[in-house]
């Protein structure tokens, strides 16, 4: 009697380990599953979030998105239009290969002050009329200032302008104030800009 009534005592036992074991093991196969599909679905969002291309706005995303140069290549000449226009102009080969070096020089040193810019959240410029560019840029004044959302949408506005062209791209600063009237923002006229055809020798 006594070993029938510890028999059922271990069966009853065995019975509550088997059914803790086998609670154990599902809770651990559902934290599994959870885990699981978290881990998914966080990847499914990331993947949706990189195939989403990035708002190509001003500021740090320009550099990301559109860098300075690539905006300015796109509407400025090349060094091959350049040579093949001042072949035509009768100047010497070494005046050629000045101004297309002084060309390439300008549009490195504007891209440099844009890139510093957006390293640094620099968000609007002035340019810098050089004497001898002034006959040439009637659409722009000294109390002039461009954003760089201009610059990303209107690269054309700035520098260089025409093949020796001494004018400069420089950060505006808060503190600077031509004059009384203020800083005016460079506005489009008709929807465009008066850039200077770049056929011209300053």
């Amino acid at each position: 009697m006594l070993v029938f009534l510890d028999t059922g005592r271990l069966n009853n036992m065995d019975l509550t380990i088997i059914f803790i074991l086998i609670a154990i093991v599902l809770l651990s196969l559902v934290l599994a599953g959870l885990g699981a599909y978290v881990v998914i679905h966080n990847s499914d969002e990331k993947e949706k979030e990189s195939a989403s291309p990035v708002i190509d706005v001003s500021g740090q995303y320009a550099v990301i998105v559109r860098p300075a140069r690539e905006s300015i290549e796109k509407v400025k000449p090349s060094l091959e239009d350049l040579a093949k226009w001042l072949s035509t102009t009768g100047t010497s080969p070494e005046e050629q290969a000045r101004l297309i070096e002084s060309w390439k020089k300008s549009i490195d040193d504007v891209v440099k002050v844009v890139d510093e810019g957006d390293r640094n959240g620099t968000v609007t410029y002035r340019i810098v009329i050089g004497p001898r560019s002034r006959p040439f840029c009637n659409f722009l004044s000294d109390d002039n200032y461009v954003t760089r959302e201009q610059i990303r949408n209107h690269a054309e506005i700035l520098p260089p302008y025409v093949l020796g062209c001494d004018c400069r791209l420089v950060p505006k600063l808060p503190w600077e104030n031509p004059g009384k009237a203020g800083w005016k923002a460079l506005v489009p006229e008709n929807g465009a800009y008066s850039v200077p055809d770049w056929r011209h020798i300053a």
